[in-house]
């Protein structure tokens, strides 16, 4: 959860490339968690892929906790209109 956090702190620092690069290093050491899942979701969004995003939005819903999945929900909908939920 902290390099999630850490990864979505450089993204508002408009370091995205470095944030991309934690988010991928953090799926591929902890693919079990639902936060791994939701920032490879937000390296898909930032690259317009949707589709993958989409994807990878839903394998963190089902595992995310009841309290975040009305925000992943939202995310959900920005994906499918094909919005960056980055922004």
């Amino acid at each position: 959860m902290q390099l999630y956090v850490y990864a979505r702190q450089l993204q508002g620092e408009k370091k995205q490339d470095e944030a991309i690069v934690i988010f991928r290093s953090n799926a591929k050491k902890f693919p079990e968690f639902w936060t791994s899942h939701l920032g490879m979701a937000r390296v898909y969004s930032a690259q317009g892929d949707f589709d993958n995003a989409v994807k990878e939005l839903k394998s963190s819903m089902n595992g995310a906790p009841d309290a975040n999945k009305t925000t992943l929900e939202t995310y959900a909908k920005k994906l499918q209109a094909k919005e960056d939920i980055n922004k």
